[in-house]
């Protein structure tokens, strides 16, 4: 009998040792950080889903090569925030900011290229320009909640951007 006591109190102390465990995992759920709100809005599906705006081909023509660029930027961002390298976070960043640098049309000459794009686009760009130097700024400061934070609200206008002008989506 005193054996068969003794067998079991190993597997009592696993059971015991894995329930605290288990609570532990359950509990740091709630000290997640608040950028948890910003990647879960800035992937989610928008609340009110409308057909993308039109753009004329001559609009997309400009974007086509602007995108692959900015999807290659943001595909770097994103590697080096992953593993909070701040040096080449803050690089990537002014990068992004550097690149939305579209001009809004200065008059209403038909000509100009920039004219097919709508002043809400223009919006969205300035909005990812601030958010792309705030991210800089962030990994200056080394701090990954704020870089987090920042990298969520940027994504956060890509999509955004994306919602209203991708065909297809």
């Amino acid at each position: 009998m005193r054996a068969q006591q003794t067998s079991r109190r190993p597997s009592l102390l696993v059971a015991a040792a894995s329930a605290v465990v288990l609570a532990g995992c359950a509990a740091a759920g709630q000290n997640q950080p608040a950028q948890q709100k910003q990647l879960a809005a800035a992937v989610a599906v928008p609340p009110h889903l409308r057909p993308a705006e039109q753009l004329s081909e001559s609009a997309r023509a400009i974007l086509r090569t602007r995108m692959a660029s900015h999807a290659r930027n943001m595909s770097d961002l994103m590697s080096a925030i992953m593993v909070l390298h701040y040096p080449q976070i803050q690089e990537d960043a002014t990068a992004i900011a550097r690149d939305v640098s579209l001009s809004r049309p200065l008059s209403e000459d038909a000509s100009e290229l920039n004219s097919a794009l709508p002043e809400k686009f223009f919006l969205y760009q300035d909005s990812l320009r601030l958010e792309a130097k705030t991210l800089a700024e962030a990994a200056s400061r080394q701090n990954p909640f704020d870089v987090a934070d920042s990298y969520g609200r940027l994504s956060q206008d890509c999509v955004r951007c994306h919602a209203t002008y991708r065909a297809g989506r």
